[in-house]
């Protein structure tokens, strides 16, 4: 990365993390430019730590000049039904740039625009949002190696008579589990 950087190719490196140690350690190395934590104000997803400790990192990391590229900021999904003060606390953070936001129609840029230009929200687009649809699903193939359960950063998943298990309320859809299953056992549908 530093030698693309060096040539041209790239004008920024970054690191996209759930750990707070990793935000910190990150803020410390030079060659780090933006840093992609997850942050929510339920703290879902943050590994090893609190939306407290969280913050804090975020912040040694803007002080070191990092930039800051904010995730889950509506936890997966388990947030909708706070989708302005979800978005706020997350903006409000000093030193977050941006914020990864994810849409799937017209309805929602139009919503996600209107929050973040501080505009008043018609009442029929904030009655259109809707809780995602996709979910985490096991299939019939896991082995129950337990590589998944190690992986989750949310601790959304167990293993149960030798298979593996979601509890959909800690689920936040980071897919992290996926690619790391032997089997390709786990699907989001």
């Amino acid at each position: 990365m530093k030698d693309y950087k060096s040539k041209g190719i790239i004008r920024a490196i970054g690191i996209s993390t759930h750990a707070i140690e990793i935000v910190r350690r990150a803020a410390e190395i030079k060659e780090i430019d933006i840093i992609f934590p997850i942050i929510n104000k339920l703290g879902m997803g943050i590994v090893n730590g609190s939306v407290d400790d969280m913050v804090k990192a975020i912040s040694e990391a803007h002080k070191a000049g990092k930039g800051l590229y904010a995730m889950k900021a509506l936890a997966g999904g388990h947030l909708i039904d706070q989708l302005e003060e979800s978005f706020n606390f997350v903006r409000n953070i000093k030193g977050i740039s941006s914020i990864a936001v994810g849409m799937v129609n017209q309805e929602e840029l139009e919503l996600n625009l209107r929050i973040f230009n501080d505009e008043k929200i018609p009442q029929e687009l904030l009655s259109q949002k809707v809780k995602p649809s996709k979910r985490l699903f096991i299939s019939r193939f896991c082995i129950g190696c337990g590589t998944c359960v190690k992986t989750c950063p949310n601790n959304a998943l167990t293993l149960e008579n030798g298979k593996a298990v979601v509890d959909h309320k800690l689920c936040i859809l980071c897919g992290y589990c996926n690619p790391v299953c032997p089997e390709f056992a786990i699907r989001l549908i």
